[in-house]
């Protein structure tokens, strides 16, 4: 039974990456695209609106909400893992299947790998963020000169692109999580009924 609960609990995070993907989608990459789109309102002779760039800052906010639920996400989804583990080797069931017992290992090492790579590609784009933040304060700090905002802004934009590509990585690396925890209850299960 508590390796059935352990196997069923890994489950439960396939929506929560879902919930993460869709957050960073509409509201990180949203939010840094439109300030990246602010950065070509920084002609010469145009002074931009006080609140351009706003997006660079409210993105970094979802950024980090993300962060920490994909760092919950990993730290649960090992601690179940090693309960199922403990439970499968105690009920000696590695030794029925071990061609099934190795999978599951393998698809329970891959989720942990691409969570990793989608917290380390949120770190990567929240410095990126971050930055393209500071550069938007320096460009509509007053009395900053036109002519600054202007030939700060294609590093600004550099910045928030770089964060929009990161978040694409880490997009792809929630969607992989998913399917590797997919098949990693599939295993389970198997393990379990024979």
């Amino acid at each position: 039974n508590m390796a059935a609960e352990a196997a069923n609990g890994s489950l439960t995070y396939i929506g929560e990456t879902n919930a993460i993907a869709e957050a960073i989608n509409n509201g990180a990459r949203q939010q840094y695209g439109q300030a990246a789109e602010d950065c070509r309102g920084f002609g010469p002779g145009v002074h931009p609106p006080p609140n351009a760039g706003q997006g660079a800052s409210a993105g970094g906010d979802i950024i980090d909400l993300a962060i920490g639920r994909v760092k919950r996400i990993s730290r649960l989804h090992a601690v179940l893992g090693n309960v199922f583990s403990l439970c499968v080797a105690r009920i000696g069931l590695q030794g029925h299947a071990p061609w099934r017992w190795d999978r599951w290992q393998l698809h329970h090492t891959d989720a942990a790998r691409h969570a990793e790579t989608a917290s380390q590609r949120l770190l990567s784009a929240k410095s990126h963020g971050h930055t393209a933040d500071a550069v938007f304060h320096v460009m509509l700090r007053p009395p900053s000169p036109q002519a600054v905002a202007h030939a700060w802004a294609p590093a600004a934009e550099q910045l928030l692109r770089r964060a929009i590509d990161d978040l694409a990585v880490v997009e792809a690396a929630l969607g992989q999580m998913r399917t590797a925890i997919a098949a990693e209850y599939a295993d389970a299960m198997i393990l379990l009924q024979g």
